[in-house]
């Protein structure tokens, strides 16, 4: 049996717990959750050959044990907490403590196959640290202006200052990213492969390789189903419920949003796929959302065939 580590993640500590190790009898230590205590895990992970660690995502807290693992090529996953509390509960514990969090991570990973992240380059975990730095500064520049449509004068101007500093913020983001895709030769042999597709753009080829960076890796299915854009099934007897989505890359979806009406409006092909489906009675949002599908897909498919030839040609 595999030895996995789960860790329980918070602004200070970092719990954890180990399944499927015979020789270990204290399955729990705490670590801090600094630089030291990243490091000591990374020592514990080492010396008892343990398979992979496994974290929630907890809002940037666990990127610090994250990228050291990936460093030092340690196998390292990230879980949706939604489902590890489900789960929880599943197996009859639903107390909370630091240390059973820990325990039920490493089992959510001994029962539900969770793909790991994939060992990136300093380049590419920058890349990912800015494009959701600059989801989060677009958020911020959104919320604003929707604030400022009801204020009074004095607090307009305030929030105008805001935006304004917002909107360089942005600049310098966008800057950043342009330089970290030069300086990698192979973002930027990515990004030109994306940018192939018609409503693609370099900042949206960014993003996508940023937020999927599974892309060109999985099949059809698997990258639909990364997204958050494979149809669910809400069958029971003779009942044929509605499919819907859910879950998946929600910054993905986003990117691939805008994107999929500049294909329709571009791109012939995308163009009579969704007019086909808007003249079977399809409403808008749900032809989009296929268009968004095929996209992912298409793309998916772009850079595969990129990956399959060179390892051809080095055969």
């Amino acid at each position: 049996m595999e030895a996995i580590l789960g860790i329980d993640v918070s602004s200070n500590e970092l719990e954890t717990h180990i399944l499927g190790h015979s020789k270990i009898n204290n399955a729990t230590r705490t670590f801090a959750n600094t630089a030291k205590g990243c490091n000591q895990i990374v020592a514990y992970v080492n010396k008892n050959n343990i398979t992979s660690v496994v974290v929630e995502a907890t809002g940037g807290y666990e990127q610090k044990i994250a990228r050291l693992c990936l460093k030092n090529n340690i196998t390292i996953k990230i879980v949706n907490p939604v489902q590890v509390r489900s789960f929880a509960r599943g197996i009859g514990k639903v107390a909370k403590t630091d240390e059973i969090d820990a325990f039920v991570i490493a089992r959510f990973a001994q029962v539900v196959n969770t793909p790991a992240l994939l060992p990136k380059s300093k380049e590419e975990l920058l890349l990912i640290e800015l494009v959701k730095r600059r989801d989060s500064i677009t958020r911020m520049i959104i919320a604003e202006k929707n604030r400022r449509r009801l204020a009074s004068n004095f607090i307009k101007k305030i929030i105008n200052e805001s935006i304004n500093f917002f909107e360089k913020e942005v600049v310098l983001l966008d800057e950043e990213m342009d330089r970290i895709r030069l300086k990698s030769s192979e973002i930027s042999k990515n990004c030109k492969i994306l940018c192939k597709q018609k409503g693609v753009a370099q900042l949206t080829s960014l993003r996508v390789i940023a937020l999927m960076p599974e892309i060109g890796l999985l099949n059809r299915k698997q990258i639909a189903a990364l997204a958050g854009l494979a149809p669910i099934a809400k069958d029971s007897g003779k009942m044929k419920g509605k499919r819907f989505i859910y879950g998946g890359r929600f910054g993905a979806r986003k990117a691939l949003y805008m994107t999929a009406w500049v294909a329709v409006r571009y791109d012939k092909k995308i163009k009579a796929y969704y007019e086909k489906l808007m003249t079977k009675g399809k409403p808008p949002k749900v032809a989009i959302v296929a268009v968004m599908r095929r996209l992912i897909v298409i793309l998916n498919g772009m850079i595969r065939e990129e990956y399959y030839n060179k390892k051809s040609n080095s055969d």
